[in-house]
């Protein structure tokens, strides 16, 4: 068995895959990892220039857009690693993160996934670790986005997290977003795999909560970073399909889970 195996998955995203492919260099000639690409029907010269610049990496094409759910799990099944690392694809791989994250799962065997800090564009951390998704929370939300668009609120305003983003240890959260999360194969195998149910968001929500049901920690390690652009598809236009695939995916998680939002602990 391998120790690492990479899941990455895109639409027509080579600007960041570009990127995100070259951060991965590290791991081209190790034979102890893996990195597997999962196209959702791009039509752009993603497939062509994977193939060209990186022949190493291990390319699974869908017919048609399936939802970010349902490609992470076809490369998840692909997977034959001890440990299995989602990527967004428009993120930017650091060898010490990995290594960090990596060390930290073999030292703690109550964690089944964990994750770094990220960093964006404008060079703030992003709320990268957050509480499971309330109704009233996401009304707030959507209430923000809203009153900016229309000028009433300031361009930083963002959800508060209710976690140290900057703290100087590793912590136990709720979840993390499918940017960058490690997980340890045992555990995912236990847990299942990502709700196919949810084509956008909160697929990543709802993968850590039923990692907490079958008795695994989420930890977040804020002493080490990656950069993240945040192409958040679904802040483009407030009425749009993939803003309704984003509300259908958070009313289906309501109800799945009772609008709870928490698991005991």
């Amino acid at each position: 068995m391998r120790r690492l195996s990479v899941v990455i998955i895109g639409h027509n995203s080579w600007p960041y895959l570009e990127k995100n492919l070259a951060s991965l260099r590290f791991l081209a000639g190790d034979p102890q990892a893996e990195i597997i690409y999962v196209d959702n029907a791009s039509t752009d010269a993603t497939l062509r220039e994977i193939r060209r610049l990186h022949p190493h990496v291990t390319v699974l094409e869908n017919r048609s857009n399936a939802g970010i759910s349902a490609a992470r799990n076809r490369g998840i099944r692909r997977a034959g690693g001890e440990y299995t690392w989602l990527l967004d694809s428009d993120t930017e791989a650091s060898p010490a993160a990995l290594e960090a994250m990596l060390s930290f799962m073999d030292h703690h065997p109550e964690a089944g996934l964990c994750g770094c800090k990220l960093y964006g564009q404008d060079g703030r951390i992003q709320e990268s670790c957050r509480r499971f998704p309330t109704i009233c929370g996401k009304l707030k939300a959507a209430w923000r986005i809203l009153t900016r668009r229309r000028g009433k609120a300031p361009l930083g305003s963002a959800p508060d997290s209710g976690y140290d983003l900057d703290a100087d240890r590793p912590f136990e959260v709720d979840y993390l977003i499918g940017a960058c999360q490690l997980f340890r194969r045992t555990a995912q195998e236990k847990t299942g795999l990502l709700d196919e149910r949810i084509f956008y968001g909160p697929e990543d929500a709802d993968f850590c909560l039923r990692m907490r049901q079958s008795g695994y920690k989420v930890f977040y390690l804020p002493h080490v970073s990656m950069f993240h652009a945040y192409q958040r598809l679904s802040s483009h236009r407030v009425f749009s399909l993939i803003n309704l695939r984003h509300l259908q995916g958070l009313a289906y998680y309501f109800r799945k889970h009772r609008s709870k939002g928490t698991v005991k602990k």
